[in-house]
């Protein structure tokens, strides 16, 4: 029992963490350079390892705050879409 415990844990570390690089617009299987003009800063890169090692504890913020999105956005793809999320959350207030 205590195994399969574990086992549910781990795999939740590991999904979390391809969930937070996804939504941050990295993508699951690209390198990650933490350091340097193109790194993605040691601020984000540990915050993510750590919402991922509490992983129950983000699950249950993140829909509790009504799943929000990704406050840092790396692509252009991802910031054009959150660009237009935010155009038409400002549509829809006025």
């Amino acid at each position: 029992m205590i195994a399969v415990f574990w086992l549910v844990f781990l795999g939740g570390v590991l999904v979390s963490g391809f969930v937070l690089r996804a939504r941050a617009g990295i993508g699951i299987w690209r390198g990650m350079k933490v350091l340097g003009p193109d790194g993605f800063g040691l601020g984000w890169t540990v915050t993510a390892a750590l919402c991922s090692l509490v992983w129950p504890v983000t699950l249950v913020l993140w829909l509790a705050r009504g799943r929000p999105e990704p406050r840092v956005v790396f692509n252009e793809k991802a910031a054009e879409r959150r660009r237009r999320l935010e155009a038409e959350g400002a549509a829809d207030r006025t």
